[in-house]
């Protein structure tokens, strides 16, 4: 989660300020930065704050300028409280040694009892300030002939857990970097050498990455990446991509902007996927052919958080248009043992790519067995690379820590793939895809002709303590997600439940005023969300209607949120856009930090 930069070059010091700038999606709580000058003696300069990198620049104030060696850190607190103290980096007692760290030590615990016995002196809450004491110790008690990276490497093999580790330490020409279940890579331009926890900070200054393995130990040097104990170093090949820089242009936030994105990233995600005359699509980058997966005992699908419900969207997709065996996991809970096997597919859902335990649960499912493969947003991400093949959504950089595009990314691709593996009739399928080729303009038309609807909604919303979300059909995930975002973004407690679900239990929360946000388009399942949302207003509840239908359900309903007509399966990539902006125009009108809501970051990379 958190975020780490590090550079060999002239002006160290502004370079990773900058990079920390850009990976400040990782984390917000604090950040932090370590100097060394040249012929640099005595204690590693730092500089350290909560808050964010803009408040880190100020403190620091220009002090480390002229540093040819540095790291930095932008932290999403896990161990220890969000304070100075607790900021990286972290230091030994004499200041001469500074690390950086990205993940969770396991055995912290006992590990914090050895140090303490050591005779040092332990500042912080954190876990990370005990690697630090730890590689003091190692260095100072190794045999004469040991290098620093020998010390370094046995300061490692004492940790379990997950690791991104930049070391500097006084009168050594380079930074100590090591790898396990946490992102590390480094770049290469033509004036530096730099490390990242991701590609983003690389565009302008390297035009070449190196991705570490987990288990990786090496001393990077202004010459690239020196040999680590027996182990091959990694190539660099060229950065791919381009970056985008994070400006919300002429919305107010990058959340808002996003929203706006998402008739060119589905046209993104369509391209080139959906025949000239729109008879077929074909999801191609799979491993597997189609015959091959029609021949599956069982498809699974993992993710977290917004991509674990565009999953379970994808589900109904598979199991309605395929013969196929599907489910969908969270990856923290997915039994790999259990599920799966040789004729199995494990496909994991991952904005960032770096999602801790999706990776773990890809890992957990190919040593049982199974096929893998993956969807992802980043290219080069570890995800992508574990499986090697699977489709990139291409949604394009998404900064708001709130994910909508690439949800509304993820949908489709998962369509996609049930309409490549699938056996319809020719004109189910015809229809089907002209409705996904209509889905791009459908939805700029819908965000363009906003009629206030939103903003009478969120006058319900505003004073409200909780509000509960209801669907059926296709709609029962999708309303999960709407839930989601009323909590991170608006921290409105919100329940989601299919309609049918209500009597039985959920429907004594609701009271006069209780606000009620039912999705309901045109498709099999609108009598009976006739029905459930009559049971609401029955009891007092404020009801809030998404519907593409202008009959009889519009008279139960105090506000009415007009969506394009579909076919039905695509109403979820055009219904989840007036979930986005609930959530998001409430969060304005509470004046929150909508692109940094509290307590949450961007990539999940500890489990």
């Amino acid at each position: 989660m958190c975020g780490i930069y590090g550079c060999l070059a002239d002006e160290a010091a502004g370079r990773v300020l900058e990079g920390l700038r850009k990976l400040e999606y990782r984390g917000y709580d604090s950040a932090g930065l370590a100097a060394l000058f040249p012929e640099h003696v005595g204690p590693v300069e730092t500089e350290r704050t909560t808050g964010y990198v803009s408040d880190l620049v100020s403190k620091a104030n220009g002090r480390l300028d002229g540093a040819n060696i540095a790291i930095g850190h932008t932290r999403w607190a896990t161990h220890g409280g969000v304070t100075d103290t607790n900021a990286h980096p972290h230091s030994s007692n004499d200041g001469t040694i500074t690390i950086v760290h990205n993940g969770i030590i396991e055995n912290a615990t006992d590990l914090l009892e050895r140090v303490e016995n050591m005779g040092f002196r332990v500042e912080s809450e954190t876990d990370s300030e005990l690697i630090v004491h730890l590689l003091d110790n190692e260095m100072k008690t190794q045999p004469k002939g040991m290098t620093l990276l020998d010390a370094f490497e046995s300061t490692i093999s004492k940790l379990r857990g997950s690791w991104a580790i930049a070391v500097i330490i006084t009168g050594m020409d380079g930074i100590l970097i090591a790898r396990n279940g946490a992102p590390l890579i480094v770049g290469r331009g033509h004036d530096c050498i730099s490390i990242s926890s991701d590609v983003q900070p690389f565009y302008g200054s390297c035009s070449e990455v190196a991705y570490l393995s987990d288990g990786d130990i090496f001393l990077v040097t202004r010459n690239g990446i020196s040999e680590g104990s027996g182990r091959m170093v990694p190539e660099f090949e060229t950065l791919e991509g381009v970056y985008e820089e994070a400006n919300p242009g002429i919305f107010p936030h990058m959340m808002l902007k996003e929203i706006h994105d998402q008739p060119i990233a589905l046209s993104n995600v369509l391209g080139g996927r959906i025949s000239a005359d729109g008879s077929r699509a074909e999801l191609g980058g799979f491993a597997l052919s189609p015959e091959q997966i029609r021949n599956l005992d069982k498809i699974n699908l993992v993710a977290c958080g917004t991509a674990y419900y565009a999953t379970l969207i994808g589900v109904d997709y598979l199991r309605r248009y395929t013969n196929l065996t599907v489910e969908a996991f969270r990856s923290s809970e997915f039994p790999a043992r259990e599920v799966c096997g040789p004729n199995t597919l494990t496909i994991g859902v991952s904005q960032s790519g770096e999602t801790k335990d999706t990776l773990d649960a890809l890992q957990e499912a190919r040593l049982a067995g199974s096929h893998i493969s993956s969807f992802c947003n980043v290219i080069g991400s570890t995800i992508a690379r574990l499986t090697g093949n699977g489709a990139y959504l291409y949604a394009g950089p998404e900064y708001s820590v709130a994910s909508t595009k690439s949800f509304t990314n993820m949908v489709a691709a998962l369509l996609l793939l049930t309409l490549t593996i699938s056996e319809l009739p020719k004109s189910h399928r015809r229809k089907i895809v002209q409705e996904l080729r209509s889905l791009p303009s459908k939805l700029s038309r819908q965000l363009v002709e906003e009629d206030g609807s939103i903003e009478r909604a969120v006058d319900i919303l505003e004073g409200a303590t909780s509000a509960i979300f209801i669907g059926r059909g296709i709609s029962a995930p999708l309303v999960l997600e709407g839930a989601l975002k009323m909590m991170e973004i608006a921290y409105l407690p919100s329940l989601a439940y299919p309609g049918g679900e209500l009597k039985h239990g959920p429907i004594a929360l609701i009271e006069e005023g209780t606000p009620v946000i039912a999705v309901a388009p045109s498709d099999g399942s609108l009598s009976l969300m006739e029905s459930s949302i009559r049971e609401c207003q029955t009891r007092g509840a404020k009801i809030i209607l998404i519907t593409d239908h202008e009959g009889p359900i519009t008279q139960f309903a105090d506000v009415i949120i007009q969506t394009q007509a579909d076919h039905g399966d695509c109403s979820p990539m055009l219904n989840v856009v007036p979930l986005q902006l609930l959530a998001y125009h409430l969060a304005d009108r509470k004046a929150l930090n909508i692109d940094r809501p509290r307590n949450l970051a961007k990539s999940v990379t500890v489990a």
